[in-house]
């Protein structure tokens, strides 16, 4: 994956992905709103969004962490701080929240993992029968910006990367801080109807628990994969 993305081009788009839902995107753009595309760790996201980036739209990646030194980075796709928000990173402990506003702000595409650990405040939501723990901080970032939270899917379908974008769920804010927990509760509604029907995907912090215990819990009269 490292080295195919810096050959990626739109050829390669156009035979190897399959993108649904994307007027979502430019919908919110044309409104002048920026975008949190809220994703989870499943199928392949970095073939995804860096898909993204090759057709045109200006993408920065919330990541944990700090940037790693890469050698010889013109034949190994590496995130830089160009186009990276490295949120752990102990240069910028104190401004990562400003330059998260400052990108939704301007109009600019952020995509982020919604299944992520990180997060102080919490909602807990009810995930593949268990209550979980959903951070809520990006959100209230984007309701501070206005910005559109677009529910982003990327999987491996029959040899192509499907990208799936769907209805903005913030509702315009019309509840502000109320919509917090309607939010998170969609998304991970959203995340779990996938996650039923291509279990082999999800690589999320979820994946070797909590979904082994609702397997196991449905294992009589379980659900088969691929219904429902």
């Amino acid at each position: 994956m490292h080295y195919l993305i810096p050959l990626m081009n739109n050829r390669v788009i156009n035979e190897f992905f399959k993108i649904e839902g994307l007027h979502h995107v430019d919908q919110a753009l044309k409104e002048g709103r920026g975008v949190v595309l809220m994703a989870a760790h499943l199928g392949n996201p970095h073939l995804a969004f860096c898909a993204l980036r090759v057709i045109g739209y200006d993408l920065i990646l919330i990541k944990g962490g700090a940037p790693k030194k890469a050698k010889h980075r013109q034949f190994r796709y590496r995130e830089t701080t160009e186009d990276t928000i490295f949120i752990d990173d102990s240069v910028l402990p104190a401004t990562y929240k400003e330059m998260i506003l400052k990108t939704l702000r301007a109009g600019k595409v952020i995509h982020y993992y919604g299944d992520t650990r990180e997060g102080r405040a919490k909602e807990k939501i009810l995930f593949l029968g268990r209550e979980m723990d959903f951070a809520t901080g990006m959100i209230h970032l984007a309701h501070q910006a206005r910005a559109a939270i677009i529910p982003c899917i990327h999987l491996y379908q029959k040899g192509r990367i499907a990208l799936i974008f769907r209805e903005p769920i913030d509702h315009h804010w019309e509840r502000g801080v109320d919509e917090y927990k309607g939010i998170v509760s969609e998304f991970a509604k959203l995340v779990e109807s996938y996650i039923l029907h291509y279990p082999e995907q999800y690589m999320g912090i979820y994946g070797p628990t909590v979904l082994a215990h609702y397997y196991r819990s449905h294992q009589n009269g379980a659900m088969p994969i691929g219904e429902g």
